[in-house]
C-alpha cells in the first residue's frame, strides 16, 4: 500500500474518531452519571465500562453515517463488518490515531527525500571555470 493512500486512510479513521468523541460528549453531558467521576471505585468501574462502551457505539454509528463519503481509497469499505470494524478503529481516540497520523505523513516525506535523492544521483553537475 502507498503511503499517500495509507494517509488518507488514518486521516478518515481520525475524523471518524473526532467525530465519535464529540458524540460522546454530548451523551456524556446529558447524562450528569457519565460526566463526573464517582469516589466509590465501584461506581466508577461501571462508569468508565459504560463510556467505553459509549465510545464504540459512537465509532459505530458515526463510521456508519458516514460510509457514504469515504475517499476513493476506502472504496471496498462497505458491509456491515467493515462499518463495525471502522467503529471499533474510530473509538480508539483521536489522540491515538493524531500520533499515527503523524508518524504515516513523516514515512511519506521521507519517502520523497528518497526518490529526490535517487534521482539527483544520477545528474551530473557541470560548472563553468572562469577563471
Amino acid at each position: 500500500m502507498e503511503p499517500v493512500n495509507l494517509t488518507a486512510i488514518v486521516g478518515v479513521i481520525l475524523a471518524l474518531s473526532i467525530a465519535s468523541e464529540r458524540l460522546v460528549e454530548i451523551i456524556k453531558n446529558l447524562i450528569p452519571f457519565l460526566n463526573s467521576k464517582n469516589s466509590d471505585a465501584n461506581a466508577e468501574g461501571w462508569r468508565c465500562a459504560i463510556l467505553q462502551i459509549l465510545a464504540v457505539a459512537a465509532g459505530i454509528i458515526t463510521a456508519f453515517l458516514a460510509q457514504d463519503y469515504m475517499p476513493a481509497e476506502m472504496s471496498k469499505i462497505s458491509g456491515n463488518w467493515s462499518v463495525i470494524g471502522l467503529g471499533l478503529l474510530a473509538s480508539g481516540g483521536s489522540g491515538f490515531w493524531n500520533s499515527i497520523l503523524t508518524y504515516v505523513t513523516q514515512i511519506k516525506e521521507l519517502k520523497k527525500t528518497d526518490v529526490i535523492n535517487n534521482s539527483n544521483k544520477g545528474s551530473i553537475i557541470v560548472g563553468s571555470e572562469n577563471g
